[in-house]
């Protein structure tokens, strides 16, 4: 029972954030920046976003101060993978390969890497949902830069 209250309770976030992720891509083509550019940017903050996380939960990799630590049943070589493929998908984002796609393409794409990146977090570490509502509130911030 504990467990599908926890599943709801995720998936009603990950809907919130889809949600929100949508309103603020849908008012970036009307700024003066071209959509590209504003994809472009977004999509860096996230790729930071993702390595902070791969390093901190990267056995090979020694962090100072790693926020983002692995639970005990974390499977640290598969989120490591999962974080690494996410990295390759937001850098077609970051590129001028991106500029013929269109903008909803674009926006759905990232949405999902986010509803994706989200859900990592959330599986893997201690703390997982506190660090997943931090990490969307600091992209979410990003947003915001982009709109002014």
């Amino acid at each position: 029972m504990e467990v599908l209250s926890v599943l709801l309770v995720g998936s009603i976030i990950t809907y919130m954030m889809y949600q929100n992720i949508n309103k603020v891509t849908s008012s970036i083509d009307t700024k003066k920046t071209t959509s590209h550019e504003a994809y472009a940017f977004f999509a860096s903050s996230i790729s930071e976003h993702i390595r902070k996380v791969k390093n901190d939960l990267d056995k090979d990799i020694e962090s100072s101060y790693p926020r983002f630590n692995p639970h005990k049943d974390c499977d640290e070589e598969k989120s490591v993978k999962k974080l690494l493929d996410l990295l390759r998908k937001t850098a077609v984002y970051e590129t001028v390969m991106a500029k013929n796609k269109a903008p909803k393409d674009v926006e759905k794409e990232l949405s999902s890497i986010l509803t994706e990146f989200d859900n990592i977090i959330r599986e893997s570490c201690v703390d997982g949902d506190m660090l997943a509502d931090d990490v969307k509130n600091a992209l979410y911030k990003e947003y915001q830069k982009i709109q002014k």
